[in-house]
């Protein structure tokens, strides 16, 4: 063969695995990998690597979660990525001097990439390129618990233990390494000998550490969970002598609260307690609100406002917290209805550089929105209960309106409003809307009876009035259809045998997007199993899996397959994609992905991600049964 011949030859066999690592290779990249403070991080997300979770993203966030040093607040940062050909790409400046780790995360909607929960992950050097006292500590602490602050990360011991030892070797003075090397030394079963390796390294830990009061409590603790307590006993009293407001002491106050078994006795002792122990930022509002529910416990009402007041960083969703056993027990609810209404404007005011900085702006906005509602429903509730009907009104209107007519409790305590100031037009709206969505109980019901009554003479019409406000609902969840046609596909189910989409038209097709390595698919398909157990006799409903993005093929695909739906005790037919086609074909943003196609071929409705609890199988199940109707 010519030289030429084979130098076009390997030309082109590089440019094959250069084009095949750009589709098939890492699903996410970090540049520099272990960053100095000050370094501009590079992220790059590749969709169409095999195991990417989010596939055709509309938009892209990346979560970048900084561990500081001890002692300091994460916080967390979100990075608006760019589309570039193929992939995405986004960046952020390391400018925060006290940055040790890194850990991240994509989102996209309901959809998040964590790297199937094993996470990607960054330690942070000093500017001179040298490790930081912190930072292989928090790479161990990532490694022995599977991540941090909801952030999932990859589990292992070994490394940890490694991490934590060089650590201890090169910042001697890190109390919290020493901490945890113990608690992997004595974890999850602890032997013998691993109790007198604790051992024989207390006292020179207690030497090394005499003068820090911030390591004395965890050295204490130690003493104790090694079968010394007569020396941690000792002990502690000789450093509570030498420094009655130390750590230490502080540490002892706090078990001698917690051991309290009277509520009454256990919140004065913490009222002293914070008199005695000045303290700041989020360890004084953690002991504030131990105190507060001590008040609460404790009818102390008078005293639980005044530390509100006294605080205006403690959470204004605490108003409700105080009220609640006022407004449901009758004591003092003029008040309560008044400190509601200081605690609504508080809510209201609330800025976003109130956030804590370990939490995303969407979680806060929600969170904010969640408290507001909260706030409303309680002073409307409380406002029924006094006969102030007319003041109660606009307050319930804002709550179901925040709300969106789901909270029963609103429900009720508005239409009972409406009813008792003879607004009768407005409660039969309202009485509409709570059967419409399907949130009443026999008290809305009751009361919606009442207004019907009065707007129209009688209840002759009624049940068709019910009747018509069902459709109603019907007619909108299917106004929010897709109604697009959909892609037919022919695919080979897990017996071999073709199946043809187009052969189920007729039905009212469920198809579900899913692989098994995805941790979100867990949740779904579990929900997906309870929906179809429902459906399986149905001739006019059916279930196809499409198990799509897997790394393995062939035999090895189908094994996998198989054993995953037997371990996990899956019944529903599953067909295998090729690759990703079919699902590129159905446009699908990432997995899982649920699918709703109607009788005519058309897909009508499209969810995304994993969602806890019966909401997601209400939601298919109601899909269903609008499209069996029409």
């Amino acid at each position: 063969m010519r030289k030429v011949d084979m130098v076009l030859i390997v030309a082109g066999w590089f440019l094959l695995v250069s084009s095949i690592e750009q589709v098939c290779g890492q699903v996410a990249t970090f540049s520099p990998q272990n960053p100095k403070i000050g370094d501009v991080v590079t992220a790059v997300y590749n969709p169409v690597a095999q195991r990417a979770t989010i596939l055709r993203p509309s938009t892209l966030t990346l979560q970048a979660l900084i561990l500081p040093a001890t002692g300091v607040t994460p916080v967390l940062v979100e990075i608006q990525m760019e589309k570039s050909g193929k992939v995405w790409k986004g960046n952020f400046t390391l400018d925060r001097k006290d940055a040790r780790f890194l850990l991240y995360q994509f989102v996209a909607g309901d959809l998040k990439d964590d790297n199937v929960e094993k996470g990607w992950s960054g330690m942070v050097l000093g500017p001179d390129g040298k490790e930081l006292e912190g930072a292989r500590y928090w790479r161990g602490v990532v490694f022995a618990f599977g991540g941090q602050q909801g952030f999932k990360h990859r589990k292992d011991v070994v490394i940890a233990k490694a991490d934590i030892a060089k650590e201890r070797r090169s910042f001697p003075d890190n109390f919290s390494a020493v901490n945890l090397a113990w608690y992997l030394e004595t974890n999850p079963t602890p032997t013998d000998a691993a109790i007198g390796r604790v051992k024989r390294e207390l006292n020179g830990a207690l030497e090394h550490f005499r003068k820090n009061e911030e390591a004395l409590p965890m050295i204490l603790v130690w003493y104790e969970q090694t079968g010394l307590k007569s020396k941690a006993d000792s002990l502690r009293t000789i450093l509570v002598a030498e420094n009655s407001k130390g750590r230490v002491a502080f540490a002892a106050h706090t078990s001698a609260i917690s051991k309290e078994k009277d509520p009454l006795t256990r919140t004065k002792l913490l009222e002293q307690f914070l008199v005695d122990f000045p303290m700041k930022g989020e360890e004084l509002l953690a002991f504030q609100r131990q105190l507060l529910m001590g008040f609460v416990q404790t009818a102390q009402y008078e005293k639980g406002y005044s530390l509100l007041k006294s605080s205006p960083k403690m959470d204004p969703a605490l108003y409700q917290t105080l009220t609640s056993a006022m407004i449901e027990t009758g004591v003092k609810v003029e008040k309560a209805v008044d400190w509601l209404a200081e605690g609504v404007e508080i809510a209201r005011q609330l800025q976003e550089d109130a956030k804590p900085p370990f939490i995303t702006s969407a979680d806060w906005k929600k969170n904010q929105a969640n408290t507001l509602a909260g706030l409303l429903r309680m002073r409307g509730v409380g406002l029924v209960k006094l006969g102030r009907n007319n003041d109660a009104e606009p307050v319930l209107v804002e709550a179901y309106g925040m709300k969106h007519g789901e909270d029963l409790i609103v429900n009720e305590n508005l239409i009972n409003a409406y009813v008792a100031d003879e607004k009768f037009k407005e409660a039969e709206k309202l009485g509409r809307d709570c059967v419409r969505r399907e949130k009443s109980n026999l008290k809305v019901v009751e009361k919606f009876k009442i207004a019907y009554k009065n707007v129209h003479g009688s209840l002759s019409g009624y049940d068709k009035t019910v009747k018509d406000a069902k459709l109603e609902e019907e007619t909108a969840l299917l106004k929010r259809g897709i109604n697009k046609p959909v892609p037919d596909f022919s695919l080979k189910d897990t017996s071999g045998t073709i199946v043809k989409l187009s052969d189920l038209r007729g039905r009212v097709v469920v198809l579900d997007c899913w692989s098994t390595w995805s941790v979100p698919c867990n949740v779904s398909l579990s929900q997906f199993q309870k929906v179809f157990e429902r459906y399986e006799s149905y001739k006019t409903v059916a279930f196809v899996a499409l198990n799509t993005s897997e790394n393995i093929t062939g035999p090895k695909r189908e094994a996998a397959v198989k054993k995953f739906m037997a371990d996990s005790k899956l019944t529903f037919p599953v067909v295998y994609d090729n690759g990703l086609e079919t699902a590129q074909k159905f446009g699908i943003e990432g997995i899982p992905t649920t699918i709703v196609i109607d009788r005519n071929g058309n897909i009508q409705f499209v969810s995304s991600g994993s969602k806890d609890g019966n909401e997601p199988v209400n939601d298919l199940i109601n899909q269903i049964e609008v499209l069996l109707k029409h």
